[in-house]
């Protein structure tokens, strides 16, 4: 399995890239829009800011909640602009093992453009990768303009 897939995710999020840098790094603010799909919860959301830093979470169905664990290390902590590292995702049917993951938070008028770049991936992956990045920036988006008004 070859993984030199790379996917591109972008969407405009209607607060300041300071409040949308947030929802990334807090603990609290992740909990509540990170799982993928919309019936799932986090779990576990830790967070070490900073470059060498890094996190760990757990989501899943209700019932479990770590049915999937994400992890990785920050090599680029850059609020409110961008973040990167290198990352792995365990449970069933990921097999991926490390991918690498840059956000970019571009201020755009009143709002942010968050793009999502994820590399390392393999073909049979990819695809189910955009999807859930796409996914979840919608779910961010609708909290963090839920909690905005």
């Amino acid at each position: 399995m070859t993984a030199d897939r790379s996917i591109t995710v972008t969407r405009r999020i209607s607060a300041p890239p300071a409040t949308v840098f947030r929802y990334w790094t807090d603990p609290q603010l992740v909990r509540g829009w990170y799982a993928p799909v919309d019936e799932w919860i986090v779990g576990t959301a830790e967070i070490t800011p900073g470059v060498g830093g890094g996190y760990h979470i757990t989501f899943g169905p209700a019932e479990d909640a770590d049915a999937y664990t994400e992890k990785g290390s920050y090599l680029v902590y850059d609020p409110p602009h961008r973040l990167m590292w290198d990352g792995t995702v365990e449970g069933e049917g990921a097999d991926d093992g490390v991918t690498r993951i840059e956000i970019t938070f571009a201020e755009d008028g009143d709002g942010t453009l968050v793009t999502v770049v994820e590399s390392g991936m393999s073909a049979a992956t990819a695809e189910e990768h955009e999807q859930g990045w796409a996914a979840g920036l919608e779910k961010l988006a609708a909290t963090v303009e839920a909690a905005a008004h």
